[in-house]
This record gives structure tokens, sequence and C-alpha cells, in this order.
């Protein structure tokens, strides 16, 4: 088994929990929406959603907010509101920044995310984690999401290492699949404990 030197890090359901999920159920029942089906696909990675739009930096946080007001017919005054929903529905997983300031001791860490530019703004000032990182690839910076190939070929140029020595953490097993298939390994995530004993498994030194 190759010796790991970078452990590849999602935000949204590894770092923190999917508060996407959370958001559209507080949103749904705050405006009484009753097209939960459009709800969902608006906030969705599909690739013509305009959560995908967004997440590829090809559309505004305010375009994003206008389509959201006019399909789903919520009045504009509660804009403010319907963004820090979104944002403030993303809470650290229990244990992982622990883990997180471990690993770094010996390991390269990289940040490789699906996500929006002001939310990781609003998420870094409230918690404070990109410092624990040594980089990150963004979504919105390559104008690419983790459906398209080309964005984890970025990725690979990134890990500075073989990619047989790097990790990859991702909470969708579609996109540990695609890491496989370029060569980096893949640990699926459930939960900060079972992570902790996948990366063990890989020869993974922790000291926590």
């Amino acid at each position: 088994m190759n010796e790991i030197k970078t452990i590849i890090f999602d935000l949204g359901g590894v770092y923190f929990t999917p508060g996407s999920f959370l958001a559209i159920e507080k949103i749904r029942e705050i405006y009484d929406i009753k097209n939960e089906k459009l709800l969902r696909e608006f906030f969705s990675d599909n690739p013509n959603s305009e959560g995908n739009l967004i997440r590829k930096g090809l559309i505004s946080i305010d375009e994003f907010e206008e389509k959201l007001f006019s399909k789903l017919e919520i009045n504009k005054k509660e804009k403010k509101h319907t963004r820090y929903i979104w944002f403030g529905s993303y809470c650290i997983h229990y244990g992982i920044e622990n883990l997180i300031k471990a690993l770094k001791k010996k390991y390269r860490l990289l940040i490789f995310s699906g996500n929006v530019r002001e939310r990781i703004e609003y998420l870094d000032k409230k918690c404070d984690f990109l410092k624990y990182f040594d980089d990150a690839l963004f979504s919105f910076d390559y104008q690419k999401n983790k459906d398209d190939i080309e964005f984890y070929e970025e990725l690979v140029k990134h890990i500075k290492c073989e990619p047989s020595e790097a990790i990859l953490i991702d909470d969708e097993k579609k996109n540990v699949k695609i890491a496989r298939s370029l060569g980096l390994k893949g640990i699926h995530y459930y939960y900060t404990e079972k992570l902790i004993d996948d990366l063990k498994n890989y020869g993974i030194i922790l000291d926590i």
C-alpha cells in the first residue's frame, strides 16, 4: 500500500452537515410551499438546476434568489431571510474539526467542493475552517461541478503527489467512484467515528 500524503475533504455532508436538505424543509414550511418537488430541484446540483448554476458560478446569488422568488412565488421582501436560512443550516459534524487538526500535523489537506462563493465566505466567518487546509478547489472558481470529470482532473493537478497517494472523502458514492477511476483512493463518509476507522485502514497515523 502506498503511503498516503494528501487527504481531500468534501464540505457539505463531510465537514459540515448537508445543510441544503434542512434549509429546504425550513423554507417549505415557513413559506408554505406546496410544490416540494420544484423546491428540491431548484436547490439540487442536477445539471440544469439553478442550484448547479450557482455552484458553477454561472449565476450570482442575487440571480439565484430572484429565480427562487419568481418560481416559488415568495415575497421578495424575504430575500435576506432565505439566504441565511440556507447558509445557517450548515453545522460542523461532531468530531470532524479535531480529526482535521490531527491530520494537519502530517498530511497535506485539500477541500474539493461543489459550493457557493457567498456560503463559503459566510461559513468561514462563522466557523474559521479554511485555515486548516493547504488548498481548496471550489466549483465556482472552475465553472465545473462534481458531475464533470474535468473537475476531478483539475483536482489531480493540485494534490502534489501520485493519485494513489491521495484519498478523497465524500458523502456521495458517485463522487468517490469517479475519484477512484482516476487512481485516487476513496472513502464514502457516513459519520466521523467510522471515517477514523476507514482512515486507519489506509495506514493513516492519528493522534486524537
